[in-house]
């Protein structure tokens, strides 16, 4: 997928560095947190020094991949020593230095080499070496390319978390980013020995009750545009404030209404603060959706993309609703 030569310029820098950081966006999924297990695996043996810093805490349905508390919440007190001595970062599954919040504002003012390992598209240079594959269907499946290419062994720990990557990613290997290589990586993975039923229990059925609350009220205020084709509903402040949920139990969510009958697109408005809102856009494959996400800053896959908007929640519905009815009619019968 990736040119020799682009990871050849990466394990040149590995290869080179004694200190090395990882990290990734704030509320990591399982391919982030599958590619940053992965890689520290690797690079720990290499004996190099590594820390995965991130600015979230690991949620409870990711922990059974980090039973060592291997992953560090960022804290700018305790943590600035680590990041002022490394000699390297590597930053998986985001190239958007705002979702990288504090920590981000921090290693793009240090004079060491920034990797930049994502399948998102990016409009400008990210890092110093951005090694980004959109077709990729995650980035644990480019981590695995590059352990291969470094002709690494890719043990059961290695391999459960990428499986994990994939696994989240691809929506259970249901949505359009699953090619034939993706499952083939898949079986090379499962043939190491891995419990992938284990894997799939700790992510899907291992939900608090909090997140079950949280989903109830969301789809309890579901709605539809354009004969039923475009599904849209709201996460307020206050819904998370009587579920005791927390941001990250909103994963999986965006997907839900895409399941019904007829729903072609479905938009997921959260309101982060008062004046500010993540809108998660999903489509079931027939619509190209994130044009409108990038119009608004934001950006993604054609048939899954983001954007944070700095609006009331209201006038962020007005907006993206707008935008979205016009993209869907377009699209005709």
């Amino acid at each position: 997928m990736v040119e020799s030569a682009q990871w050849g310029k990466v394990l040149r820098v590995i290869e080179k560095a004694n200190s090395i950081v990882l990290t990734t966006h704030f509320n990591p999924d399982g391919d982030a947190l599958g590619s940053e297990i992965a890689l520290e695996r690797y690079l720990t043996k290499l004996n190099k020094n590594v820390w995965i810093i991130n600015n979230s805490p690991v949620t409870n349905n990711y922990k059974f991949l980090d039973p060592e508390n291997r992953i560090i919440v960022f804290d700018a007190e305790k943590h600035l020593p680590l990041i002022e001595k490394a000699d390297v970062f590597i930053i998986v599954d985001i190239s958007d230095w705002e979702r990288l919040r504090e920590l981000g504002a921090i290693i793009q003012k240090s004079d060491s080499t920034k990797i930049c390992i994502d399948h998102h598209h990016i409009e400008n240079q990210f890092a110093d070496i951005d090694i980004i594959y959109k077709e990729a269907s995650s980035t644990g499946e480019l981590i695995y390319e590059f352990l291969n290419y470094a002709n690494h062994e890719i043990d059961i720990e290695i391999a459960s978390a990428l499986y994990t990557c994939i696994l989240t990613d691809t929506g259970s290997f249901r949505f359009s980013n699953t090619t034939a290589l993706t499952h083939e990586i898949a079986s090379k993975l499962r043939s190491t020995g891995i419990n992938a039923r284990y894997i799939y229990q700790e992510v899907y059925e291992n939900n608090s009750r909090n997140k079950i609350a949280l989903m109830a009220k969301a789809l309890d205020n579901l709605k539809y545009e354009c004969s039923g084709k475009l599904a849209w509903f709201t996460i307020t402040q206050q819904m998370f404030e009587e579920t005791a949920a927390e941001n990250w139990d909103t994963e999986g969510f965006p997907e839900i209404p895409r399941t019904i009958e007829g729903v072609e697109v479905s938009l997921m408005f959260t309101e982060l603060e008062p004046d500010k809102v993540k809108v998660s856009f999903r489509s079931k494959g027939n619509i190209v959706i994130n044009e409108v996400a990038r119009k608004f800053g934001g950006g993604g896959h054609n048939f899954a993309a983001g954007a944070v908007i700095r609006k009331s929640l209201d006038k962020t519905i007005d907006m993206i609703l707008s935008e979205s009815i016009e993209v869907v009619n377009s699209y005709g019968n």
